[in-house]
Formats: C-alpha cells, structure tokens, sequence
C-alpha cells in the first residue's frame, strides 16, 4: 500500500518492516558478564482516525468514501462497541477482542464497588489473524534511545581489569554519548561510593584526559575514600553542535572496589 501519512524519509525504515530499538538492560547480565538489551517498537508518529482517513483514500480502499465519512462510520462503531461493552459485553472488532476490566482490590465478597478504590477500563485482546499478520513483518533494528550515554567498559589500567579502582591510576570508560559537555553544575564524571553517598567524587571536564563520545580516560582521584564505588556520566552532549538543555546521566552497574596504585 502506498500509505501518505508514513512516506516521511526514515533512512533504515522500509515499506512492511516494524523499527525496533535495542537498550542495554542495566540491571541484567548473563553468567560469562555479557551485556544482554531488550527491544521496544520506535514510535514513528502518532496518527489519528483523519490520518487512517487518507490512508484509505490514498490507496483506493475507501469504496469512495470521502475522509469525513469514513471518521463519522468510525466514531460511530466505536459508540456502538464502547456502549456494548459498557453493559458487560466483549465484542470482537476483527484485529482483536474488547472487553471490560476491573481493576482494584475488594476487601470482602459483600464489599461494594468504590471510584477511590477501584475503577474500570477496557481491555483489549490481539486477535489469532491480527497476531499471524505480525508475525509474518520484518523488523529493522536499530540503536535504542541513541541520546543517552552508556558505559559498556571500565578498564583500570593498573590492575589490568575491571573489578579494582586504583587511587592515582588511569581509568579508561569507553562506550557511547559519553562526552562530558555542558554548563549544568551537575555535569561531570562521578565515582558514586555505595555506602556513603557524602564520599562521592565528582571530576569536571578539566580533569578527564581523553574526553570523546566513545571513551573517557581520567586519573583516579587519590582522594577517594576506601570502599566500593560505581561510575556515572552525566552529561549534556549531544551529536550536533548544540548542547542538550537537560542532562542525561548512566550508570554503570558494576561494582569497584578501591586500591592503591604501586611505586
């Protein structure tokens, strides 16, 4: 179908194929200390029934229906399911089922219904010839949430790993977005101590050595109190020359403990 309201130019979206975005899931690993990411559909503009409208008259679909007809038969079968479902109907709508739903906790079997307690929606259940049709669609995948910056590596150069902080040692950070730029005052590279959250060092972009989208390098602060401690950026960048109005932040999920750099 040559659909109007989806023909603006997305440079990896093809015609039939869902964008998918891929995010680094933070709170996750496998066992071997891979990264693993889940998907979420890109949002490639939210449509009204006036845009479904032209679509259909685009692609000679409407049965010569003008835009304004086929929204008033739409609104009109949306009363007529919205009031069958109303009075405790499900109602079969093609791509999927609609039905009432109940939300909320009832204190005992004679407990009456309550608006403060409870409340009422419509739930919606995708149909057997709706989920074929998914199926069958391609997927382009891309970089979930590209603005953010994420740590993917923390290298200590002394220990040769990234387990260990060593005070006086270099650091190095790699991963994405993750410049230090902006004029935010909480703008900067922290080493966030788990325990104490006073013992917390934040270094300014003057004190980081390599400071590029894809990786930091920095001295650990010497000053940094013996204990454990994750690594944040926070950060306006951005891959234009302007800088974001509010700041990002990541937090890497790994653990470090603090040690001594040797003669």
């Amino acid at each position: 179908m040559n659909i109007k309201t989806l023909s603006a130019p997305v440079a990896d979206h093809k015609s039939g194929s869902l964008p998918i975005a891929l995010y680094p899931n933070a709170m996750r690993r496998e066992a071997d200390g891979r990264q693993t990411f889940f998907a979420r559909p890109v949002c490639r503009k939210r449509l009204s029934m006036e845009d479904i409208a032209t679509d259909m008259i685009v692609a000679d679909v409407n049965n010569g229906l003008s835009a304004e007809q086929i929204v008033a038969i739409w609104n009109s079968i949306n009363n007529a399911i919205l009031d069958r479902v109303s009075n405790g109907c499900s109602v079969d709508g093609g791509l999927g089922i609609y039905s009432p739903k109940i939300t909320g906790r009832f204190e005992t079997e004679n407990d009456t219904f309550s608006p403060q307690r409870h409340s009422i929606d419509m739930a919606f259940r995708t149909g057997n010839n709706t989920k074929s049709h998914l199926a069958k669609l391609d997927v382009v995948i891309r970089q979930g949430n590209s603005a953010k910056p994420h740590i993917s590596d923390v290298h200590d150069l002394e220990s040769g790993g990234s387990e260990l902080l060593t005070k006086g040692g270099f650091l190095e950070i790699t991963g994405s977005n993750l410049a230090i730029e902006g004029t935010d005052e909480s703008v900067g590279l922290y080493f966030m101590n788990v325990d104490d959250e006073r013992k917390s060092v934040r270094l300014e972009k003057s004190k980081i050595g390599t400071n590029s989208s894809t990786r930091l390098a920095c001295v650990v602060p010497a000053t940094l109190a013996d204990g454990t401690y994750r690594i944040k950026v926070v950060t306006q960048f951005t891959k234009s020359k302007a800088t974001r109005k509010e700041p990002l932040s990541f937090v890497f999920d790994k653990r470090l403990n603090t040690g001594n750099a040797t003669a």
